[in-house]
């Protein structure tokens, strides 16, 4: 707020955020490498009491990792928003945020008093939700905006809901309190709080079907908010999620299996709708709701090792699960990353408008790609060691029976599914984006982005391929979480995870090595080429005169994957069919919208007009009307008071 220059705000936001990256990793990194925890208390006024903070391997492994990628972000903030540097926009008010964010981070992960954690959930949520809306002189971003704000909030209220329920049990506000009620009790009231809590997280992480709000909020952010967003920020919902599995102790059954199915249905789901956007951004969204789905049936597989009290099984679930976060947010901030660099070059991410921008970005394009096929799991790179460890989970022999192993196993046949298509989905836009010719004449000519974006497009790009390499650093990471995880069960992480390590150091050596082979190749052939080899216009059978018009459009890519899948992918077309011999004004335009967001406008507006009409007809005006209504509601709650706590006295 002081009146200095953009650029002096945007250099104190960078320098805070990294001496804050600086302080915390100090603490953090021993505690996430077997140091002891570090607990603090501030003494507060009654009814508050003492308010504790907590950190331990669990929180130390989020926070190892957030905070440097906020400040990689904000890095990328200064590129991004350089058109406003000389604008009167304040700046440092969008530094000040991110830097928030970051205050967010130590309050969840360390929360150990309720309202610590809410504070620092809130704190997220409207922190985001004002770098969602930079932009909010335009209609669409304020609507965007407006969704996450209500979604976020529904989130809330379920999370307090279940917090309620746990004080009046426990009487205290310490989640170790919670924990001792948790693991102790049983039935249905531990059951409707854990059903309260996945609702809560879902919503906040974007699980289908609470997802409505992540590819709109995505579409409308600057490209570094959606990063952190998808990356980092909603993390928060999957760390409260492990955390209160911590507290219950052991699972029952059923919920590792609720969680096995409520996640593939989100990356299922997830995944089928990356294939039909148009919107780069906002096919992006629809990847985290993927993405977060396979990170949840690791760590229902994580579950059901608890309650059946199989290490391995335990083992394999949780550290996947995390191991998968982690690499999630390495490769997802690089998409979003890249696919920012191309709105702030060209001023569109509409797939349809661009073409050929491979030749004109080669840095970006290159970025991409890399993200690109660390999404789609396939080696090298780090989605591949993640997804295998979940894979050697659902494929485990020591399940506890013949049942629960065809079931695993159908999780793991929906899963090797949801690769496919999110390899599909990569190859459509790349190829659609980077490849080919210009489409759109309207569209700006292309240049390589500033090297304020590029910096930390390419240090997520190395930690892509070394994660990916070396797995052993990212289960070096993920060893401490997961043995806190494990708990009283006999057998150490190391042990069960030491032979996954080798097979996947081998993978990943021998993966590396034809990488690197190849891409020497292609050098040396390059450098030895003494002229560049004859070109031609590709054979058109004898037409003449070829245009950009005439390439795959992104819906066409995906027209027959999307007939086959048409129950739950709502495809709306709009078109004007040629007419006449030299037709200059039709179009087909194809576009895929959210069916659950559609469902649930389309209730909206029906509960709205019937509540009209109702009042129309009931005459608000008269007030016995109002006089009735309101005795109605006295009776009915008098009547809920006797039936709950007897008669008044």
């Amino acid at each position: 707020m002081l009146p200095l220059r953009n650029t002096t705000r945007a250099g104190v936001g960078i320098f805070s955020q990294l001496l804050a990256t600086v302080l915390v990793l100090a603490t953090v990194l021993p505690v996430l490498f077997g140091a002891e925890q570090v607990v603090g208390d501030l003494a507060w006024a009654y009814p508050v009491g003492t308010l504790r903070v907590r950190l331990d391997a669990l929180g130390a492994f989020f926070l190892a990792w957030s905070l440097p990628m906020t400040l990689l972000g904000s890095i990328y903030a200064v590129g991004y928003m350089r058109p406003f540097f000389n604008s009167k926009r304040n700046l440092g008010v969008h530094f000040a945020l991110l830097n928030l964010t970051s205050v967010s981070f130590l309050l969840v992960y360390t929360g150990e008093h309720a309202l610590v954690f809410l504070l620092g959930w809130e704190i997220a949520a409207l922190a985001a939700w004002l770098l969602v809306i930079w932009d909010y002189t335009n209609q669409k971003v304020r609507f965007a905006g407006f969704n996450y704000l209500v979604s976020t909030h529904i989130g809330l209220i379920f999370l307090v809901a279940a917090f309620m329920i746990m004080y009046t049990h426990s009487g205290s506000w310490f989640l170790t309190s919670f924990g001792d009620w948790l693991s102790k009790s049983g039935g249905t009231e531990r059951n409707i709080v854990f059903l309260l809590l996945v609702t809560s997280f879902g919503l906040k992480s974007a699980f289908f079907p609470f997802h409505s709000w992540l590819p709109r909020a995505h579409a409308a952010a600057p490209a570094h908010v959606s990063a952190l967003m998808s990356g980092v920020i909603h993390k928060a919902g999957l760390y409260a999620l492990i955390r209160f599995i911590l507290l219950i102790g052991t699972p029952d059954e059923w919920m590792g299996w609720f969680l096995i199915v409520f996640s593939t249905c989100s990356a299922l789901i997830g995944g089928l709708y990356t294939v039909g956007q148009r919107d780069l951004k906002r096919m992006l969204g629809y990847s985290s709701t993927e993405n977060v789905g396979i990170a949840g049936i690791g760590f229902g597989v994580g579950c059901l090792g608890l309650s059946w009290g199989i290490p391995s099984l335990a083992a394999l679930g949780f550290a996947g699960g995390l191991l998968h976060l982690l690499n999630h947010a390495f490769f997802k901030c690089l998409l979003f990353y890249a696919a920012g660099a191309v709105y702030q070059v060209m001023h569109s991410v509409d797939m349809e408008r661009l073409g050929g921008l491979a030749r004109l970005m080669p840095l970006t394009a290159a970025s991409f790609i890399i993200g690109g096929v660390a999404i789609s799991a396939l080696p090298p790179l780090n989605g591949f060691t993640s997804e295998f460890v979940i894979y050697s989970g659902l494929f485990s022999s020591v399940a506890a029976g013949v049942w629960a192993k065809l079931g695993l196993c159908v999780a793991a046949a929906l899963l090797a599914f949801v690769g496919a298509v999110s390899a599909l989905s990569i190859t459509r836009a790349f190829g659609v984006v980077f490849l080919g010719a210009p489409r759109d004449a309207s569209v700006p000519a292309a240049k390589e982005a500033s090297r304020w974006m590029l910096v930390p497009m390419g240090i997520h790009s190395a930690g892509v391929i070394v994660l990916g390499v070396i797995p052993a650093l990212g289960f070096m990471l993920v060893r401490g979480p997961t043995e806190l995880a494990m708990g009283p069960l006999p057998v150490s992480a190391a042990a069960v995870l030491s032979p996954i390590i080798d097979s996947l150091t081998r993978i990943g050596m021998i993966s590396g090595g034809l990488v690197a082979s190849i891409a020497l190749v292609l050098w040396l052939r390059s450098k030895l080429t003494s002229k560049p080899a004859a070109s031609h216009v590709t054979w058109v059978c004898g037409y003449a005169a070829p245009s950009p018009r005439m390439q795959y459009t992104g819906a066409s890519f995906s027209s027959d994957f999307g007939v086959h899948f048409r129950s739950l992918m709502v495809l709306l077309r709009r078109k004007k069919p040629p007419v006449g011999y030299f037709p200059s004004d039709s179009y087909l335009i194809t576009d895929c919208v959210d069916a659950v967001e559609r469902r649930l406008f389309s209730v909206i507006g029906r509960g709205d007009a019937s509540a009209a009409n109702i009042s129309k007809k009931l005459r608000e005006d008269d007030p016995r009307i109002a006089f009735a209504a309101a005795l109605i509601a006295v009776v009915v709650i008098a009547w809920l008071m006797l039936l709950l706590w007897g008669p008044l006295r």
